[in-house]
């Protein structure tokens, strides 16, 4: 009895509104069937009805929550004259002014109680509530938007910690390949011009910071300083060839550090593909004895030059 007495305001409104929308959808198929295929007439008509009636119930449901419905209050209200003037157009097109009279009279008739059954059942909200309502809602769509933004923001954080690890990790690659590339091409230096017994003791890559180190009177990383450490098996006597005793190298040791480069010199820039003439060797060792502060005369350039050429020409007359 409960539920009855809940849905006896509504019925009168559904009635008519359900006459109204099939009268709405006859008059309206109708007279679009003139110019088009019945199924599409009619599913034009079924189309507007299903707007007109999508409107009334979200002005329903918003007017029972006491919220704005004003979009859905402007369509009720924009749709309503135009059912109103095409239900009377198609009476009058039939010719039948009682028909058209009636039939205009259907969807006012359903609006109007339609608006009466909301108004009686809608809750009443005083208008400091509605206010502390709207506050409510504006709060929580503003939390929703910060909870947004720091969502964001994480997420960028995210990425760009990505890319900055794979951009090192690609950089740290680069570097084991280009430091692979570096002694390899070491390697085929040497194989192609091996040093002489004199000097087999050079060590792998001499670095320019070793040389400045060596000439300089300090000891390259990775080199223990002779001398140091006392006089026993790890030292030397001062005043020896071998070192002083502040573990600085002697004026012999800077010497031999310098031959040593200038002859690892003079075999990397021979190893070229034609190898260069006497003239460009000459020019090329000088600029780059110059740049590494390495000194030697043009004496030595020559023999350097002599030897690369003396080392190189077994293996020409091979191939």
């Amino acid at each position: 009895m409960k539920r009855l007495h809940r849905a006896a305001p509504w019925l009168l409104p559904a009635l008519l509104t359900a006459i109204a929308v099939m009268w709405a959808i006859d008059a309206i198929g109708g007279i679009l069937a003139h110019q088009a295929a019945a199924p599409f007439a009619y599913s034009v008509a079924v189309l507007y009805d299903g707007v007109w009636l999508y409107a009334l119930a979200q002005e329903t449901a918003h007017r029972r929550q006491g919220s704005s419905a004003r979009l859905p209050k402007a369509i009720g209200w924009v749709f309503l004259p135009l059912t109103v003037a095409v239900l009377a157009a198609h009476g009058l097109l039939a010719g039948d002014v009682l028909a058209a009279i009636v039939g205009a009279l259907i969807p006012v008739l359903a609006k109007v109680t339609l608006v009466m059954a909301i108004d009686r059942e809608r809750t009443r909200i005083s208008p400091r509530a509605q206010a502390a309502i709207n506050r409510t809602r504006a709060v929580t769509r503003d939390r929703i938007a910060v909870s947004r933004a720091v969502a964001s923001a994480r997420a960028d954080e995210t990425k760009a910690a990505a890319d900055i690890l794979k951009a090192t990790r690609e950089a740290e690659a680069d570097a084991v390949t280009v430091t692979h590339d570096a002694y390899e091409d070491y390697a085929n230096v040497i194989d192609r011009h091996p040093l002489p017994e004199a000097v087999a003791e050079l060590p792998g890559l001499i670095s320019d910071s070793d040389l400045d180190a060596l000439l300089g009177g300090g000891v390259p990383d990775g080199i223990p300083a002779l001398g140091t450490g006392g006089f026993g098996p790890g030292g030397a006597e001062p005043g020896t060839p071998h070192g002083t005793r502040d573990g600085t190298p002697s004026l012999d040791e800077v010497k031999a550090a310098n031959e040593k480069a200038v002859a690892l010199l003079a075999a990397q820039l021979y190893a070229s593909d034609p190898p260069p003439s006497k003239r460009k060797f000459r020019t090329a060792m000088r600029a780059e004895m110059n740049a590494r502060r390495l000194t030697g005369s043009w004496d030595t350039i020559d023999a350097l030059y002599d030897r690369e050429k003396t080392l190189s020409a077994p293996r020409d007359g091979g191939e």
